[in-house]
């Protein structure tokens, strides 16, 4: 409250002044509270009223607060001043719980809470012993698809060195036909159109064959990609 509209003297005067250095007290705890992290520091100490009230601003209590505010427009600053401490000390939680002895009832209740707290421990540890077969899962299917990559690739090597054996029959075939030619030629005479046609049609197979076993390897080629990828995943 303020003196100057109180009009308070003497006695009446002191008691303000002491009710408002307890507020500002009051005030600086509810701040700390509301603010305080890890265990910071609350002035409790610092007002016979923040003593007092200690177990109700951040102890085991439910507590309620009460803000009286005038209507009148000459007590504006002091609605607001009220209205700005209320806002603050609704921002403090307190954590009540039951005080009880030890009784049997009591053990009874620590104790099923004892068990609902090894419960959860228990789903914890076997979660992380799921997350760890899954683990185990993935590193041998890393393991398998190494496998199979080494295995393609030493596929991929057969087929290559047979891709040269049959490109060197093919040259062959290519230098037997020219070699045809060329004796039918030195001859002075044109083949006639059987040995045309017969020449014709072993060059045509010749190339239909090179060009399906480029296609085998390609194929295989694209296959060797996918297996790659699929190991590069795992790893």
């Amino acid at each position: 409250e303020r003196q100057s509209k109180t009009g308070a003297t003497g006695d009446r005067l002191k008691e303000a002044t002491k009710i408002n250095l307890s507020l500002s007290a009051l005030g600086n705890v509810i701040s700390a509270l509301v603010d305080a992290k890890g265990g910071a520091h609350v002035p409790y100490r610092d007002s016979k009223l923040t003593r007092l009230l200690q177990d109700s601003l951040g102890g085991n209590t439910k507590t309620v607060m009460v803000a009286n505010m005038g209507p009148a427009d000459y007590n504006l600053d002091e609605t607001i001043s009220t209205l700005r401490y209320a806002n603050r000390a609704k921002n403090i939680k307190n954590q009540a719980r039951i005080n009880e002895d030890l009784d049997q009832r009591g053990l009874l209740r620590k104790y099923e809470q004892e068990i609902k707290k090894l419960r959860r421990e228990l789903e914890s540890k076997s979660q992380q012993i799921v997350d760890k077969r899954k683990l185990l899962q993935l590193e041998e299917l890393r393991r398998r698809a190494e496998a199979d990559k080494v295995a393609a690739l030493s596929a991929l090597e057969e087929r290559s060195r047979e891709f040269m054996r049959e490109k060197q029959e093919k040259r062959k075939l290519e230098q037997r036909l020219h070699s045809m030619s060329s004796q039918l030629l030195m001859g002075g005479n044109h083949p006639p159109p059987s040995d045309q046609t017969a020449m014709r049609t072993e060059s045509d197979k010749i190339h239909k064959e090179y060009q399906m076993k480029l296609e085998d390897l390609e194929r295989e080629r694209q296959v060797l990609e996918e297996d790659k990828s699929q190991v590069d995943r795992y790893k």
